[in-house]
């Protein structure tokens, strides 16, 4: 279960349903739960939406604009979980689902996980809960998946941010990346400029303004670039700040005499190996504590070199000087002499990319994570079938 699934664009939707056709794949029964309203089909997958786990049914309590601090239930929300719970009973009962594994559901709004804590009072099935991220204003919310069967996060950053934050301990199971997407794709072009490329959402923290000037800074040492980055899709945009910011980067583009040589692509998931396959070199130059970056692993997966700065997770997917390089956040001069060094020496580019590709297989590989979470299925399976009442 979480909010979001494709075609809103974010690495958590995508990874799902990566995750949940993998596990189709190894025979499991798998229904996914959103709020999407129009989620893209999964194959062998069962995708279910409810209203009550669309992010706009929420709008009234915006974390961090006077209800992020609020330690009460409001009628409202239990009239809502109620009526989610009343259909989650329905799905869990006439599907004889066994597990519940839900997704950032400390985010927002504690309705899903009311919800859910009702499921596992009276039906007896286990929870489970995965933290991609972690806010300011998540503690309160984040107490009603206190008591479930697991908890888990995807990197050692958030699982020290779990603990201290949120005061749970959680299982630190890295992500994976299906590498088959992305692999063997042709080399990039050798002749004409050589691009970079940022796949992330527009939003401030992201980058992107620090990628266009980073362009400036190399077109003017003479190097023929170009900046492609991800324009805006369908994207979970919780405080409304895209398009301010879409805005402001545009102007900035404008200023800086760019507009021929930076590309806004849209960038749905299935876009994404050919983004990468036409890129030299792929940054990342996040401000924000990023939970673990699925981009610059997707990128690493498909033969790129990666240059990303040292703020949350990051610094656990990338091996300085090995499979990409990690900078200072908001450090152009550093930003820049690491592109540099790669666009003008495509043998260096090519060996940390191939061992960004070997790094991913080894360590941020799909199916490793699905073994993983499987015996972490298996497990709460048999405890509470040894724990049921036996007939006879």
């Amino acid at each position: 279960m979480h909010w979001a699934f494709p075609p809103t664009v974010g690495g958590v939707e995508s990874h799902l349903a990566d995750y949940a056709a993998a596990l189709a794949q190894r025979g499991y029964q798998v229904t996914l739960l959103t709020g999407e309203p129009r989620p893209q089909a999964v194959d062998q997958v069962e995708v279910l939406t409810h209203h009550l786990l669309r992010l706009t049914e929420y709008r009234s309590g915006i974390p961090g604009e006077g209800h992020g601090g609020r330690r009460w239930v409001t009628p409202v929300e239990d009239c809502q979980a109620a009526e989610l719970y009343a259909w989650l009973a329905r799905v869990v009962d006439t599907r004889a689902i066994q597990i519940v594994h839900g997704h950032n559901l400390h985010h927002f709004s504690p309705v899903p996980a009311l919800a859910l804590n009702r499921i596992r009072e009276r039906m007896g099935t286990p929870l489970l809960h995965t933290y991609h991220s972690i806010w300011p204003e998540d503690p309160w919310t984040a107490q009603f998946c206190r008591s479930w069967d697991g908890h888990f996060v995807v990197s050692e950053y958030l699982a020290f941010a779990c603990r201290t934050h949120l005061g749970i301990r959680a299982r630190r199971i890295y992500l994976g990346i299906a590498t088959d997407r992305f692999r063997n794709l042709p080399s990039a072009r050798g002749d004409g400029p050589r691009t970079v490329l940022l796949p992330a959402r527009l939003f401030p923290d992201k980058g992107a303004e620090l990628a266009v000037r980073m362009l400036s800074a190399l077109r003017q040492q003479g190097l023929s670039v170009c900046l492609v980055l991800t324009s805006p899709h369908e994207v979970v945009d919780w405080h409304e700040e895209q398009q301010v910011f879409l805005a402001r980067l545009n102007r900035l583009i404008d200023d800086l005499k760019l507009r021929s040589h930076v590309e806004l692509v849209p960038a749905p998931k299935e876009n994404m190996p050919d983004l990468y396959a036409q890129s030299h070199v792929v940054v990342y130059p996040s401000g924000y504590p990023e939970p673990l970056g699925l981009a610059p692993l997707e990128a690493m997966s498909a033969g790129r070199p990666v240059v990303v700065t040292a703020t949350g997770g990051l610094p656990e997917t990338v091996v300085h000087g090995r499979t990409g390089y990690v900078v200072t956040p908001g450090d152009l001069d550093q930003l820049g002499d690491r592109v540099r060094s790669l666009l003008l020496d495509p043998g260096l580019s090519r060996r940390l990319g191939q061992e960004g590709r070997r790094h991913v297989e080894r360590h941020f590989n799909l199916q490793t994570y699905v073994d993983k979470m499987a015996a972490q299925y298996s497990a709460l399976v048999e405890d509470r079938v040894a724990g049921l009442p036996q007939s006879g």
